[in-house]
């Protein structure tokens, strides 16, 4: 196999002044250190460039989509993906052979099977996010897609293969989804379901840039959508408890999402990126019931009390202090945002100081993932980019004449140690800088080596598997597992103790943007050679310490087996 390229370093040479920070200036850092990222020149089975149809009148709903979901299907221990399609057939019409959702077995690293027809996965909505969980507790990994129409739901049956069961669940939810993730909310051990809601799209109204072409309308011409909560009953089907949870009469034009404990009070909350609105941050009382609570909680608005167009959302702890930092990427000129936790349930603005904001505010954020590139025991952050409207063409540009005005290139942020964050190179992987319109992330190994790859979802189609080749130091992962119970354990966080560092990651549910990434959590372990304690910390509030002091492998930890 074939790997291909390596990074185009970025070199800074300008101060950027960041809008609204009097007398202050900021000048990124980037550390210049070989590349950690190539993308896969041959992967067997997956016709990577395979673009979708455009129609050319800028429909506002193909800017937007891009995901893509990396999950075991067929329960042999290997990641499979699934990527989301979407085109518009003849007379505007949303279903079309051009836009059918594909899953791909993988067979061995880098080597996929084309299984869409054997699974029944071959779903012909206009897709724009999708996950992955267990519905009915049978160790089966079953999939929610979030459509611009009706919204479907499969149940697998064991060794990839998919029944429709969304009339039978009782799901009718239409519109425009957006981000969808499982998440037990009431503890009573089956995995809820939340959908982000989008905005109420009519494709009668058009835009047009100041030149008079057409171009893509802004969220602002759309009211947004309330989201949608539905309870899982434990017996196949699923009931709509929105209104009764609290969480209906509150719209927002909701992208990202993510399952996280925002108040340390043990429960799971949840906490949404809305599109030119203030964000969300619905906490959970521990019986499924929630308040919004984002502006006293700090997590509203950014430093300035300014709402900012929320996209992909990543959360995990970039300080070490113990409390989780959240990460929302944004429009241009907005930067990226960084909120970190100062005490339980309090949230401050620390894009600046964190070093983020000068990198940020000349790009369009999307897909994002807080991970340890490098394995060298802190998070790192990823953010894929692309713009909303045309400018003028980035060098190394991408996606012919339609879609090169807004193609962007994607960024690698490595930790200090401390939380501040580097910018380390630019163009994910690609030898000679292309740069793209890249909308969805999803993380995970996908060759067995240890260390987190990528998958990157453009919105042109295209898809890109991208292998992580400078990570050095010893790694972990782990996969928590209630055999009774929540199987996927959502909501347990894993602490791991090794190389005189205590490191702590929450088994999660979301983030990103319209993706869904490696159920298991990863450790980099830097220079370890062996692990000194592993905890799990159950959403039931139950902890165990489990016997495992060997480094680079995989391991199950199963609630009760532990001590």
């Amino acid at each position: 196999m074939q790997k291909g390229g390596l990074f185009r370093l970025l070199v800074c040479g300008s101060i950027l002044s960041f809008a609204g920070c009097t007398g202050s200036v900021f000048t990124p850092s980037p550390i210049l250190m070989p590349s950690h990222f190539i993308e896969v020149d041959e992967v067997s089975g997956i016709p990577c460039d395979e673009t979708l149809p455009v129609v050319g009148d800028r429909f506002m709903p193909e800017s937007m989509a891009g995901g893509c979901v990396l999950f075991d299907c067929d329960g042999d221990g290997d990641l499979d993906l699934y990527r989301l399609r979407f085109a518009r057939g003849p007379n505007g019409v949303l279903e079309c052979d051009a836009g059918a959702n594909r899953l791909y077995r993988q067979d061995g690293p880098w080597e996929f099977t084309d299984i869409t027809e054997s699974s029944n996965l071959g779903d012909r909505g206009y897709a724009m996010g999708a996950a992955s969980g267990d519905i009915d507790n049978d160790g089966d990994l079953d999939l929610y897609i979030g459509n611009l129409g009706a919204d479907r739901l499969y149940l697998n049956y064991g060794n990839g293969h998919f029944t429709d069961i969304t009339s039978e669940a009782g799901i009718d939810v239409e519109g425009w989804s957006s981000s969808v993730l499982f998440v037990d909310v009431d503890r009573d051990g089956y995995l809820d379901l939340y959908i982000t809601r989008y905005l109420a799209f009519n494709d009668k109204i058009s835009g047009q840039d100041a030149a008079g072409r057409p171009e893509y309308l802004p969220p602002s011409r759309f009211k947004g959508l309330d989201d949608r909560l539905l309870r899982n009953n434990g017996d196949g089907t699923f009931t709509d408890i929105s209104a009764e949870a609290g969480i209906s009469g509150h719209p927002g034009k909701g992208l990202g999402v993510v399952a996280t404990d925002l108040d340390g009070d043990g429960d799971i909350d949840l906490y949404v990126a809305n599109d030119g609105e203030p964000n969300h941050a619905w906490i959970n009382d521990g019986a499924g019931h929630f308040v919004e609570s984002a502006l006293t909680m700090g997590l509203a608005v950014n430093l300035f009390g300014q709402s900012e167009a929320g996209m992909g959302i990543a959360v995990g702890d970039l300080d070490g202090d113990g409390f989780d930092e959240i990460v929302v990427t944004h429009l241009v000129h907005e930067t990226d945002t960084i909120y970190r936790s100062t005490a339980a349930g309090h949230y401050s603005d620390v894009t600046t100081t964190f070093g983020l904001a000068p990198a940020t505010i000349d790009f369009t954020g999307f897909g994002t993932a807080l991970v340890d590139t490098d394995q060298d025991g802190d998070l790192d952050l990823i953010t894929v980019h692309g713009r909303v409207l045309r400018k003028s063409i980035h060098p190394g540009a991408a996606g012919g004449k339609y879609w090169e005005p807004y193609a962007e290139e994607n960024h690698l942020f490595l930790n200090d140690g401390t939380g501040k964050l580097h910018l380390e190179a630019t163009g994910i992987g690609h030898p000679s800088g292309r740069v793209e319109v890249s909308r969805g992330l999803a993380l995970g190994d996908l060759d067995g080596d240890g260390d987190p790859d990528l998958v990157i979802a453009n919105a042109d189609g295209t898809i890109r598997l991208v292998r992580n080749v400078g990570a050095d130091g010893s790694w972990l992962w782990v996969l928590a597992f209630d055999p009774a119970l929540n199987r996927c354990a959502i909501g347990s966080v894993v602490e791991v103790e090794a190389g005189g560092k205590t490191q702590r990651r929450r088994v999660g549910a979301g983030g990103s943007y319209l993706s869904c990434g490696d159920e298991r959590v990863h450790f980099g372990l830097g220079s370890a050679s062996k692990i000194e304690v592993i905890r799990v910390h159950w959403p039931d509030g139950t902890s165990e310490q489990f016997p495992v002091s060997q480094v680079n492998q995989v391991v199950v930890l199963k609630k009760g087996e532990g001590a």
